[in-house]
């Protein structure tokens, strides 16, 4: 599935990828002479990632979660 880019301000974008490579995402908008200044992961698959988890923490899947893997 193609990559989707939503604008949600003027220097900030929502980007929905399906198969991500490495550096996937700096390279697409460096080849329009944009930098990537901050990414954010909000999913990996069908886990939703908790926006309430400081960064370097982690929290054990559940059942649900372990059975999607």
């Amino acid at each position: 599935r193609p990559a989707q880019l939503e604008p949600i301000g003027p220097r900030c974008a929502r980007l929905t990828l399906h198969e991500g490579r490495y550096h996937q995402v700096k390279r697409m908008f460096g080849h329009f002479d944009n930098k990537v200044l901050r990414l954010h992961r909000e999913r990996m698959g069908d886990i939703c990632l908790d926006p309430q988890l400081p960064p370097g923490a982690w929290r054990p899947l559940n059942a649900e979660e372990i059975c999607s893997v």
